[in-house]
């Protein structure tokens, strides 16, 4: 720089031309100049590009303010609705809405005047020396003292019990008084695989799975756009490094969503199942750590409470069925303990050569593996599933079945 001459650094305030000799460079093109209004060779106003300049500082660093939170706080929202969210729709399905905090809870079944409230005190069965649970004497008859039936219908409630699992719920019904008790292979399914695949193949979870998609498709734009924008500014490397990372794990979960959140299933499944489900009775009394025999051709499963004597729904004749006779269900819809609906037969279907009872008698969440009886409380099906997209049509497998899958129950 020549004596006498004073550098101009760019987007300096005050008029460089009132100082004689003063040179500069251009900020946008480096033409070298004594005018500090405007540059000779490309025609930029610097005042003006510099408003400009100081405008996107600002911008950038308010994007910078945001960037933590979708680096850190929106990757973990982001794959819990991702993973955790179509576990929760998977729980929500098979009876778990009745737990979330906005269900009022069921009240207990009514009891006969005089009738103490029973007692809410798990039965956890012990061992005995073949391994089984051993057999609670007296419980049966608690059972019958606590909640006394009035008519057919409520002596199926009280052989209907609840299903909890560590990742769902359900209904079945006591089948003997050898307190064999019958329900969905679904319900009570440990095999994590079978589980996940049934579940993303619903269609509901489907729509889920499409919208989170979609959502990680808008967080991952965003991330970007407020990467490029934080480049070149100065105190921004960490939340540049924080988006490539956010960037990163976003574009792997969307490179296989359904097989992240099938991953997910099959653990949760497979971890809860090692430990057991629990059984709840109408009277309060709770069995823990139960396992069950699943069938291999139909959606059913059983197994055995350990106690003697249990109240049971005797089976009846779903061949003998008529269109349009009364039927009734019994389960746990939404939560919503030992709910009775009633509908008609509606009919036979098939499905892959086995034969379905269809009825409009509703059957929710909850209600799956829970009976389908007749007016005089005999069990003509096992609730199992509803039509996607339609409202009064159930299916229920025939009593029938049961035998054909275990007959050692006959």
């Amino acid at each position: 720089m020549p004596d006498g001459e004073t550098a101009i650094q760019p987007g300096a305030r005050g008029r460089a031309s009132c100082y004689k000799g003063a040179t500069m460079d251009c900020p946008k093109c480096g033409h070298k100049q004594d005018d500090a209004l405007q540059c000779a060779a490309c025609g930029v106003y610097f005042d003006k590009l510099r408003q400009q300049r100081e405008l996107k500082q600002l911008h950038a660093r308010d994007l910078a303010r945001e960037a933590p939170r979708s680096s850190g706080v929106g990757l973990g929202a982001l794959v819990l609705t991702a993973l955790a969210s179509a576990a929760l729709v998977f729980w929500y399905m098979h009876g778990g809405g009745g737990r979330t905090m906005t269900t009022p809870a069921a009240p207990a079944a009514p009891l006969a005047p005089g009738v103490a409230p029973p007692s809410e005190t798990p039965v956890t069965p012990t061992a005995d020396a073949a391994g089984a649970p051993a057999a609670q004497p007296g419980l049966a008859g608690q059972l019958a003292r606590a909640a006394p039936a009035r008519n057919a219908i409520e002596s199926a409630r009280n052989a209907t019990v609840q299903i909890k699992t560590g990742w769902g719920s359900g209904s079945g019904f006591i089948i003997d008084a050898r307190c064999h008790v019958v329900t969905n292979r679904h319900v009570v399914d440990t095999n994590g695989a079978r589980v996940a695949q049934d579940f993303l193949g619903n269609s509901g979870v489907q729509q889920r799975l499409n919208a989170t998609e979609q959502q990680l498709r808008v967080d991952l734009a965003r991330s970007i756009q407020v990467r490029r924008a934080l480049v070149g500014h100065p105190g921004t490397n960490l939340q540049i490094v924080d988006l490539d990372s956010h960037i990163a794990q976003v574009q792997a979960l969307l490179a296989d969503l359904p097989g992240r959140v099938r991953g997910d299933i099959s653990e949760k499944v497979a971890k809860s199942g090692r430990s057991g489900f629990v059984v709840k009775l109408v009277d309060g009394t709770q069995f823990d750590s139960l396992h069950a025999q699943l069938a291999d051709g139909r959606d059913l499963a059983v197994f055995q409470l350990p106690a003697e004597n249990c109240p049971h729904i005797p089976a009846g004749d779903s061949i003998g069925l008529i269109q349009g006779e009364r039927l009734y269900t019994v389960g746990s819809p939404q939560g919503l303990a030992y709910t009775v609906t009633s509908g008609i037969f509606s009919g036979n279907r098939g499905n892959g050569g086995q034969r379905l009872l269809q009825t409009d008698a509703p059957i929710n969440q909850g209600n799956s593996g829970g009976p389908l009886i007749t007016e005089a409380g005999q069990v003509v099906g096992i609730n199992t599933m509803v039509m996607n997209g339609a409202q009064g049509i159930g299916f229920a497998i025939p009593i029938e079945a049961v035998f054909e899958e275990f007959p050692e129950l006959r």
